[in-house]
């Protein structure tokens, strides 16, 4: 076994072991990025759009990321399995939509956000440790992409720097990766919900 691969291995373990359901070691050529991605952020548009720095505009273009992507070999994707909130479950129970058309309810956003559920606060600790293990091992341009918008603030400040530079991180389809196609293309299910639970999958780029 070469050394990337026993590092690819480790730091999937470590994300496991941090709470991911699942993660596995990737070459970076199952990363479908398609620029259809960010434009379903524009229309219907989300609420997110132009109002968090880590979402669209503010975040690279697909053909961008494209580029950027070139210069990253390997990959760690993760998955993680979660129930919803019953309060989540039954505001959903009624409602004739899927979990893709979430990120623009309005009043479904400000229920999570009351209930506590930031479906990506997990996924940013689980990068954070990933990132700080890979920087150990000597991959000093390792970079995590999370899971749904940034809500480390309430409101985000567009107009000055970010406040939680750390944590922060934009989200796979922020870039313009088709999460469904590369989940896939990892030998993952892609589940994208139920009313009871959904499966969330974040990245972390490797080098």
């Amino acid at each position: 076994m070469s050394k990337i691969e026993r590092d690819l291995e480790e730091l999937s373990e470590l994300a496991v072991k941090e709470g991911a359901s699942r993660a596995k070691g990737i070459d970076t050529s199952l990363i479908v990025v398609d620029e259809r991605v960010q434009l379903k952020c524009r229309y219907p548009p989300c609420i997110n759009y132009g109002r968090n720095l880590m979402c669209p505009p503010y975040t690279p273009t697909a053909k961008e990321f494209r580029e950027i992507l070139q210069n990253y070999k390997y990959a760690i994707i993760f998955q993680i399995d979660k129930t919803m909130n019953k309060k989540i479950q039954d505001y959903l129970k009624n409602k004739e939509t899927n979990l893709l058309d979430l990120s623009k309810d309005e009043e479904f956003i400000k229920l999570v956000l009351d209930t506590g559920e930031d479906e990506g606060a997990e996924a940013n600790r689980i990068i954070t440790a990933l990132e700080r293990e890979a920087f150990k091992k000597g991959y000093r341009l390792t970079l995590g992409l999370t899971v749904g918008p940034c809500r480390l603030c309430k409101e985000c400040d567009t107009k000055n720097l970010c406040k939680h530079p750390w944590e922060a991180r934009p989200s796979m389809e922020a870039v313009g990766i088709d999460v469904s196609k590369t989940a896939e293309n990892a030998g993952f299910k892609i589940q994208w919900g139920t009313k009871e639970s959904m499966n969330l999958t974040a990245l972390i780029l490797i080098d």
